[in-house]
């Protein structure tokens, strides 16, 4: 069985991350041939076809490039979060295997929103994903410099997204703040730019100079990565202040509030970070990634008077050298 329907309707999936063991509640598709609107059934959600999809998954001829379709995101991500839930608790693996299929799950999930500016039912799951993510890392096993490995190094906004968060989670277990600071800083970081949705890709990819008007739709993403979240209705309010104030700078000179110190909250101030920090060591179509002792020597040297300067130390010494 095929269907006809535009290449916008459905999206790739990362197979690694289905459970191929359990039941599927959504039907899989692959593309045929070069026409980008046929796509053909590989695997059904009938209870008929179980057996058969079961096997299907699990065999050696598992194809590489599957899609659902668009009225089935939600069901998937459920289903994926389910399968990393289990691979988190009960599997042996190492904290390192662990966390890169959490990344891989966190990187799907934040890219179908900002791609396809998919449903809100999407956008929640997040919090699900950072909680699995927030159990990789609070046996504190994995390390800062474990978790850069995983990190991609590509900037994309879905990625970057991803290790912001990631990186807030990671530096606030080592300040030593609350489970539940600790798993709201994870959820900030990981939609702090959110707002960005709400741009026209054409210029949220653009490698040229922006014009005024371009620049001003940037720089306004914060208000909208704000006003995405309250609609939602589901995020506490630390969650949606650091979202909205996470390119305020310490000196009062950041954008667009023009907040300074303390009246920053403590979320964004710790987001301003780890934030400048993964721009700073991710590569761009127009720059080389820095390594980690170049980026917090520009942080400290060049960019000091951006930061809360407690913060700067602090996160400059848990990324001091690796033992």
């Amino acid at each position: 069985m095929s269907s006809k329907q535009g290449a916008e309707h459905f999206h790739p999936i990362d197979n690694k991350i289905l459970d191929k063991k359990a039941d599927l509640a959504f039907n899989i598709y692959y593309k045929q041939g070069i026409d980008d609107e046929n796509y053909v059934l590989y695997a059904s959600k009938e209870p008929q076809y179980r057996d058969k999809v079961r096997k299907l998954l699990q065999s050696s001829d598992f194809m590489e490039e599957l899609f659902i379709h668009e009225d089935d995101l939600t069901l998937y991500f459920e289903h994926a979060t389910n399968s990393l839930r289990d691979y988190v608790i009960n599997s042996d693996a190492t904290p390192e295997k662990k966390m890169e299929k959490g990344y891989d799950l966190s990187k799907d999930v934040t890219q179908q929103f900002f791609d396809a500016n998919s449903s809100p039912e999407i956008l929640r799951g997040s919090d699900q994903v950072v909680d699995l993510m927030g159990k990789c890392l609070e046996n504190n096993e994995l390390g800062f410099h474990g978790l850069t490995k995983i990190m991609e190094k590509d900037y994309y906004t879905y990625t970057h997204s991803i290790n912001v968060g990631l990186l807030c989670m990671s530096f606030s277990l080592k300040l030593g703040m609350s489970a539940d600071e600790v798993h709201e800083l994870g959820l900030g970081g990981m939609l702090h730019d959110v707002g960005k949705s709400r741009i026209p890709k054409e210029i949220i990819n653009k490698k040229g100079a922006l014009t005024e008007e371009e620049f001003e739709m940037i720089i306004k993403h914060t208000d909208s990565g704000e006003e995405v979240l309250s609609e939602l209705g589901c995020y506490g309010e630390k969650v949606i202040q650091m979202v909205g104030q996470h390119h305020e700078k310490y000196n009062g000179e950041g954008y667009h509030r023009g907040l300074a110190g303390e009246d920053i909250s403590l979320f964004a101030r710790i987001c301003k970070l780890t934030d400048v920090y993964d721009a700073l060591t991710t590569r761009r179509s127009y720059k080389k990634s820095l390594k980690t002792l170049e980026a917090l020597t520009i942080m400290k040297s060049k960019m000091g008077h951006e930061f809360d300067p407690k913060l700067l130390n602090s996160f400059i010494l848990m990324m001091g050298p690796e033992s």
